[in-house]
């Protein structure tokens, strides 16, 4: 994925500190970050399309990753920073969050 790549994943796994997790539980918390950063940034890009567009992006199998991220890429020209704010945001939340602990 393009949108979320591994240097992403990396950046997460250290700024949040989840090396310091054992595998499972650093995989299942950043599964969900991923997952609220995906539907953040979903919401906000969805809402830019009009309704034929979103008919046929609800067509592409959810599975079909790739072909989700290529729709949207195509649709929406700022998609890419879309889920770099979102990805900057759910960061900056989850320290705040970790820091008022």
């Amino acid at each position: 994925m393009k949108l979320i790549n591994e240097n992403i994943i990396e950046d997460l796994k250290n700024s949040l500190g989840l090396k310091f997790l054992s595998e499972e539980d650093g995989q299942k918390i950043l599964t969900d970050v991923l997952s609220l950063i995906s539907e953040r940034a979903g919401l906000r890009i969805v809402a830019d399309l009009n309704e034929a567009e979103i008919d046929e992006f609800e067509k592409i199998p959810k599975s079909d990753f790739e072909g989700m991220e290529k729709f949207l890429l195509e649709k929406n020209p700022k998609t890419e920073s879309i889920f770099s704010e979102e990805i900057e945001l759910v960061k900056k939340e989850m320290l705040n969050f970790k820091k008022e602990k």
